[in-house]
C-alpha cells in the first residue's frame, strides 16, 4: 500500500518549478474554494490565472479538474487548451486522461477525442521542450534504480542502503549542476530517516539550497512539512501532528496535532491554507478544540 502511494505521488508531483509557483497554488487553492460553492465561472478563472502564471507547476489533476469545469461551462476550445497543455506541461498519462471520472461526460465531445488522437503529438512537445533534458533522463534513471531494488525483498534488504546511497549522491551533483528536479523527490523521501541530523552532508546541502528556492518563488513553500512531520514521529510516535493528519509525512499515525492554538498560523508560514479548508473541501470534520470563523476563509485565502 505504501509503495503504490509512493508511485501515486511520484506521477503528481511530475512538474518542473518555475516563478509564481506559490502565487499559482493559491489560485489553485481559490478555485477549488470557488468550484465547492458551485461557482463554476470564478473557479475557472483561478485554474487560469494559475496556469497563466506557471504551466510548469500546475500539476495534471489541477489541470483536468479545470477542463472538466471548462466543459461543463460549455467552452469546449478552452476545455481543449487546457488538456493539452496538460500533456505538454505535465505530461498527464493518455489512460489518466481518458479514465478521469471528472471527464466522462465529455469523451464523446470532439474536443476531448482529438486530444486524445494527437497525444503522441503533444507528448513529443512536451519532451522538446524540456529545460534540461540530460536531467530528466539522469532523475529517471536513478528514479528506476531506486524502484527496481524496492520490487524484490530480499534484493531491498541486501541493497537498499548501498543504492539509496549512490542515488543521493548522484542527485546532490546533478542538482549542483542542473538545478532541482522535481520528480527526484523521490529519492529525498528515501533519505527522510536523517532529516534531522544536521551532521549528514546531503541534508546539509538540500536544505539550504531548497530553501532559497523557496524563497526565490521557484518551489512551493511546503516541500518539507512531510519530512518534518516524519521527523517528527520518528522522535516519538505520540507527537501531535505539526500541520496536517493526512500528510504521507505521519501516514497511519497522525491522531491529533500538537499547540492546536497555533496551528493555522504555522500552516501559513508553509503556504497552507487554515485547517477548516481541508475539512471545508472534502466534506469532514473538525477537532472539537479547533475554533474557527468560517467567514474568514476566502480572505484567509486570498491572504495567504
Amino acid at each position: 500500500m505504501k509503495k503504490l502511494i509512493l508511485l501515486v505521488l511520484l506521477f503528481f508531483i511530475q512538474k518542473n518549478y518555475s516563478q509564481n509557483v506559490f502565487f499559482a497554488q493559491k489560485n489553485i487553492y481559490l478555485a477549488e474554494y470557488y468550484h465547492k460553492i458551485n461557482n463554476d465561472k470564478k473557479a475557472l478563472d483561478c485554474y487560469l490565472k494559475a496556469i497563466k502564471m506557471s504551466p510548469n507547476s500546475v500539476n495534471s489533476y489541477d489541470y483536468l479538474n479545470a477542463a472538466a469545469i471548462a466543459f461543463q461551462l460549455k467552452k469546449n476550445k478552452k476545455a481543449k487548451e487546457i488538456l493539452v497543455k496538460s500533456i505538454t506541461y505535465q505530461l498527464a498519462p493518455y489512460n489518466f486522461i481518458d479514465s478521469y471520472e471528472k471527464l466522462s461526460d465529455y469523451k464523446k465531445l470532439n474536443e476531448f477525442k482529438v486530444v486524445l488522437k494527437d497525444y503522441n503529438i503533444y507528448e513529443k512537445e512536451y519532451f522538446q521542450n524540456l529545460k534540461n533534458p540530460a536531467a530528466y533522463l539522469s532523475i529517471m534513471n536513478l528514479i528506476t534504480k531506486d524502484q527496481l531494488i524496492r520490487q524484490n525483498e530480499k534484493v531491498f534488504d541486501e541493497l537498499t542502503h548501498e543504492i539509496d546511497e549512490e542515488n543521493i549522491n548522484e542527485l546532490m551533483i546533478l542538482t549542483q549542476k542542473y538545478g532541482f528536479e522535481p520528480r527526484s523527490w523521490l529519492i529525498l523521501w528515501h533519505q527522510r530517516g536523517v532529516y534531522s541530523d544536521e551532521s549528514n552532508i546531503y541534508w546539509q546541502f538540500f536544505k539550504s539550497y531548497l530553501r532559497n528556492e523557496i524563497k526565490s518563488g521557484n518551489l512551493e513553500k511546503d516541500f518539507f512539512v512531510d519530512f518534518e512531520e516524519f521527523s517528527n514521529k520518528i522522535k516519538d510516535i505520540n507527537n501531535g501532528s505539526i500541520y496536517t493528519l493526512h500528510g504521507l509525512g505521519n501516514l497511519g499515525s497522525g491522531q491529533n496535532f500538537q499547540d492546536i492554538k497555533n496551528l493555522d498560523t504555522r500552516r501559513k508560514e508553509v503556504g497552507l491554507p487554515p485547517l477548516y479548508y481541508e475539512y471545508f473541501i472534502n466534506n469532514d470534520s473538525l477537532p472539537e478544540e479547533y475554533e474557527y470563523d468560517s467567514k474568514n476563509l476566502l480572505k484567509d485565502l486570498e491572504n495567504l
